[in-house]
C-alpha cells in the first residue's frame, strides 16, 4: 500500500456527525484491480477508496482479501447509496451498487454499526474538495 496515493475522507451522518480517515486512493486499472488484497489489519480510521470517472455500476469481490470489510457506494454527488456490511475474506460473491457510482469506500468490518453510517450520509474528499456542491442527500434517491 505505499505505493498508493493518500488523502483524508470523511463521512458526514444525518445525525450532524463527521467521521475522519487516512485513505489510500485506488483510481488506475493497476490499483482498482489490487485495493486491499493480501493485507491482514487496517485501523478504524483508515479506508480505501476506489474512484470511478466517470460514474458506473460496479461488483466488486472479496478474492484475495483477508479481512472482512464494510463498503459504501458513493454516488456523484458524494451521497451514499449502497452499503455492505461484513464482506466476507476471499467470497467470490458480487457485491454490486445500485446506481451509477463514482466512489466506493471500503472500512474495516463493524466500522458502518459502530459508527451508525446510513444510506443518505455523504462521503467528502477533503483534499480533492470533492464533491464541490453542497447538497442534502436523502436515502432511497
Amino acid at each position: 500500500l505505499s505505493a498508493f496515493p493518500r488523502e483524508r475522507i470523511v463521512i458526514e451522518t444525518r445525525s450532524a456527525r463527521r467521521h475522519s480517515f487516512e485513505a489510500w486512493r485506488a483510481d488506475t486499472p493497476a490499483t482498482v484491480t489490487q485495493g486491499l488484497m493480501y493485507i491482514r489489519e487496517i485501523r478504524q480510521d483508515q479506508a480505501m477508496i476506489f474512484v470511478y470517472e466517470p460514474p458506473r455500476h460496479v461488483a466488486m469481490w472479496m478474492k484475495n482479501t483477508l479481512l472482512p470489510l464494510d463498503m459504501l457506494f458513493v454516488d456523484q454527488r458524494g451521497c451514499v447509496d449502497t452499503i455492505k456490511q461484513n464482506a466476507k475474506p476471499g467470497s467470490l460473491a458480487q457485491i454490486v451498487s445500485r446506481v451509477p457510482v463514482v466512489l466506493v469506500v471500503e472500512l474495516k468490518a463493524g466500522t458502518i454499526a459502530a459508527q451508525r453510517i446510513a444510506v443518505g450520509d455523504r462521503v467528502l474528499r477533503l483534499d480533492a474538495g470533492w464533491p464541490a456542491d453542497d447538497v442534502v442527500c436523502t436515502p432511497g434517491r
